[in-house]
């Protein structure tokens, strides 16, 4: 967790007048929900204690979002986060995010496992 601390801290004092935001571990099916639910709910900590916003993708997405061996999101679950993060960037789906930092958790959750 203090690799994810420092991380968000990083981008923040780099990044002053961008939106900072973190995102959830993404569910797997190789990995319990409440051990996920847990690490999230220590990212959203995080995120309350330094002042960034905590994005939610799970709640976008649906079971068939999942490729077939339920590690990794096909490309309808991409899309699907590429709407959501857009709508957390302020674009509206409309493209590219040049001004905020999206700070994924997944391959820091790998290592946590």
């Amino acid at each position: 967790m203090g690799e994810v601390y420092s991380l968000v801290n990083t981008a923040k004092g780099k990044f002053p007048q961008s939106k900072i935001v973190l995102s959830e571990v993404l569910r797997r099916t190789d990995v319990a929900r409440r051990r996920i639910g847990t690490l999230n709910d220590r990212y959203d900590w995080i995120t309350k204690s330094v002042g960034v916003t905590f994005v939610d993708p799970n709640s976008w997405l649906e079971d068939w979002d999942l490729a077939t061996d339920g590690l990794r999101i096909n490309r309808r679950g991409a899309r699907r986060l590429s709407q959501l993060y857009s709508r957390v960037g302020g674009l509206g789906g409309r493209g590219k995010i040049l001004h905020d930092v999206f700070v994924n958790c997944n391959s820091v959750a790998t290592r946590w496992q």
